[in-house]
C-alpha cells in the first residue's frame, strides 16, 4: 500500500505548510523545485500539496504582469449604456480588448452600470480619455466618468487567513487594528525594454503561469530557443512580472470551453472609488484597507480605487470596517457591488503593439468611426 507524502502530519501543520507554499507561489510562480528547496521539504510532498491543495480545488494561478514596465498605465470608467445597446454591453466591451485597451468589466448592482478596467500606454491616457467621452457623445453611454491612476497591483494572498483543509477563511477581526498598522508601501516601476516576443508570453502566463515554455512554443508556434531566451532575458531578468497571483475567487475563464466560470454565492465583489485623495490621506486610507487580507486588486495617484472579494459570512464586518476607513474621505468616495455572472478579465492588448516602430498604438478618431458604425448596425 502506498502512502501519500503528507500521512500523519498533523491537520493545522499541513495547512501553515501550505500557506508557506502559496507565499512563495506569489513571489516566484509554481516553481515547485524552487519551493522545496526554499522550505527544505521534499519535492514530493511540495507536489502532492501543489495538486491536492491548489490545482485540484480549481485555483488557477497566472502571471500579474508588471504593467508600468511595458509603458501602460492603469484607467478606469463608470458608464451606463444607453437602452438602445444595453443588451450588447458584454459584447462591446469584450471587443473593447482587442480594439481599446480594456481588460475587465462588470456590471454592479443593482443600478446595471459598468466598472471598466484599461491598461493604457503612458502616452495615450489623454486622448483615451477623451476618446471614452466622445462614445459618451455619440450615445454609447448615457453617462460616464473616467478615472486614471498612476500605478495597480495585485495584491499576493494573505494565505495565512485561508483554511485549505476546507476552502474558506479564518480570520480573527479583532487582529485588524494590528494589521492595519502595517503601513502599505509601494514604488512604482520604471519603463523596460520589450518586443512582441516577451508580450506573447506574458499574455500566457497571464492566463495560466503553470504552462511550461515547451507548451507555450507549441501554442504560439515560436522556436523553443528563441522563446526560452526571451523568458529569460526579457520577461525574468527584467522581472517584467511583477507576481504571481493564485484565483482564490475561482473566477476564471476557461479557453477551452470558452466560457466564464464562477463560484457562486462564495463571493461578494465590492468596488470602492475615492477622488482626488491627497498623499496624506492615500498612505492612511492604504495602511487601514491593506490590513484586510480580502482586498483583490488596488490603484491609486490622484484617486483610489480598490476591489474587495468578501466572503459571504463577513460581510457585515467587512462593511463596517470599510465605513470607518472611508469617513475621513466619505464626500469623495463611492461604492460599486459587482455581478460576477456579468464581469470579464482579459490579458493585456497584446495586438495593440505595433512591433516594426516597436511601440503601442492608438488612433482615436479612426476607432471612434468604427464604433459610429457599429452602433448604426445595432440600431438597424
Amino acid at each position: 500500500m502506498t502512502r501519500h507524502p503528507e500521512a500523519g502530519v498533523p491537520k493545522r501543520d499541513t495547512n501553515l505548510k501550505t500557506a508557506q507554499m502559496v507565499k512563495l507561489i506569489s513571489e516566484i510562480g509554481p516553481d515547485i523545485p524552487e519551493i522545496s528547496r526554499r522550505l527544505g521539504q521534499f519535492k514530493e510532498s511540495v507536489r502532492y500539496r501543489y495538486k491536492v491543495k491548489i490545482l485540484d480545488k480549481g485555483f488557477a494561478v497566472q502571471a500579474a504582469v508588471d504593467y508600468e514596465k511595458l509603458g501602460l498605465k492603469r484607467v478606469m470608467f463608470v458608464a451606463a449604456f444607453h437602452k438602445a445597446y444595453k443588451p450588447y454591453a458584454n459584447t462591446i466591451l469584450s471587443a473593447m480588448n482587442e480594439l481599446c485597451y480594456v481588460v475587465f468589466f462588470a456590471k454592479t448592482l443593482p443600478k446595471g452600470v459598468y466598472i471598466v478596467d484599461a491598461v493604457v500606454p503612458a502616452e495615450f491616457v489623454e486622448s483615451y480619455t477623451e476618446f471614452i467621452h466622445a462614445l459618451k457623445q455619440k450615445g454609447l453611454f448615457s453617462s460616464v466618468e473616467v478615472s486614471t491612476f498612476e500605478w495597480a497591483r495585485n495584491p499576493p494572498m494573505r494565505a495565512e487567513f485561508y483554511d485549505f483543509d476546507v476552502g474558506r477563511w479564518d480570520f480573527d477581526w479583532s487582529r485588524l487594528p494590528a494589521l492595519a498598522a502595517q503601513r502599505a508601501s509601494y514604488e512604482p516601476s520604471n519603463r523596460e525594454r520589450f518586443d512582441m516576443v516577451d508580450l506573447l508570453i506574458l499574455k500566457e502566463l497571464q492566463i495560466d503561469a503553470t504552462k511550461s515554455l515547451t507548451e507555450i512554443s507549441a501554442k504560439l508556434g515560436i522556436n523553443y530557443k528563441k522563446l526560452a531566451w526571451h523568458y529569460t532575458t526579457h520577461v525574468t531578468d527584467r522581472q517584467l512580472i511583477r507576481s504571481y497571483r493564485l484565483n482564490w475567487m475561482g473566477t476564471r475563464y476557461d479557453y477551452k470551453l470558452e466560457k466564464a466560470l464562477h463560484r457562486k454565492h462564495r463571493y461578494m465583489s465590492l468596488v470602492v472609488l475615492v477622488k482626488n485623495i491627497s498623499d496624506y490621506e492615500r498612505m492612511e486610507l492604504m495602511s487601514k484597507l491593506n490590513g484586510l487580507p480580502f482586498l483583490w486588486f488596488e490603484a491609486t495617484g490622484k484617486n483610489y480605487y480598490a476591489n474587495f472579494a468578501l466572503p459571504i459570512d463577513s460581510i457585515t464586518e467587512a462593511l463596517v470596517y470599510l465605513e470607518s476607513s472611508l469617513e475621513t474621505v466619505e464626500d469623495r468616495s463611492e461604492y460599486y457591488m459587482l455581478d460576477s455572472a456579468n464581469a470579464l478579465t482579459f490579458t493585456m492588448s497584446y495586438q495593440l503593439y505595433d512591433q516594426n516602430q516597436k511601440k503601442w498604438v492608438f488612433n482615436g478618431p479612426e476607432l471612434l468611426s468604427r464604433f459610429e458604425n457599429l452602433l448604426m448596425k445595432i440600431k438597424e
